[in-house]
């Protein structure tokens, strides 16, 4: 399999495994090994080792020592650490993070902005998040000119506006999806879903936005809880 040295091996191999898993497989399916994936990639075991992490990691594959590596799911299941780290991880896995503007409109000078967010991997798209953001146009002038269907929202406010986000205050609700959501989500109408509405703060303790966000069935979360 061709893949372009002078870019990054890892990324190829999670993209070219991806496009099998999805074109190519169904669940339980065994995978080649990770020496037939070296061979096949001419790469080390260790950057096989790394692409297959990233996959286990979006739940796409299930490894079992001593057996191999079997098909888990025929779309990702991406982890969600927080929402802000959305494009980031994104990148890490070797996907694409893809917005798309459901409607931005202003209201007393503030600007509401609804995102619906995806990842895409090779040719396919699978919704992650349905995001609502109120922000301030007086603390953020010229904010509502900027094209966020292309651009990250907190780049733009840390970039443009010198404003950094660092903390949020959440509630975390379960929610029946309502016809639109469902369209959206890629789910059931009724279907229950997660949703987390709140404020995030800047570094001074200033509000940057309210936000909404209501994660589809393809959002997984790790939680580490005192007891």
């Amino acid at each position: 399999m061709y893949l372009d040295r002078n870019s990054n091996l890892r990324v190829q191999i999670v993209s070219a495994i991806q496009n099998d898993i999805f074109t190519n497989r169904k669940v339980g399916d065994k995978l080649p090994s990770e020496a037939e994936y070296a061979s096949a990639f001419n790469v080390t075991r260790s950057t096989v080792q790394k692409a297959l992490k990233d996959l286990e990691q979006m739940s796409l594959i299930e490894k079992i020592q001593g057996k191999g590596s079997f098909v888990h799911q025929t779309k990702p299941h991406v982890k969600l650490f927080n929402f802000k780290g959305f494009t980031d991880y994104a990148h890490q896995i070797g996907a694409e993070a893809v917005n798309k503007i459901i409607s931005a409109k202003i209201n007393k000078d503030q600007y509401i902005l609804r995102r619906l967010r995806l990842i895409k991997t090779d040719q396919s798209l699978t919704p992650m998040v349905l995001d609502e953001s109120i922000i301030s146009l007086k603390k953020f002038p010229g904010l509502d000119k900027y094209d966020f269907s292309k651009q990250s929202l907190y780049e733009v406010i840390r970039q443009e506006y010198k404003t950094y986000p660092s903390t949020s205050s959440l509630r975390m609700t379960a929610i029946s999806a309502n016809k639109e959501e469902a369209k959206l989500l890629d789910c059931s109408e009724k279907s229950a879903l997660l949703q987390a509405e709140g404020i995030v703060h800047d570094q001074s303790g200033e509000v940057v936005e309210n936000v909404k966000v209501i994660y589809s069935n393809y959002a997984e979360f790790d939680l580490t809880l005192g007891m």
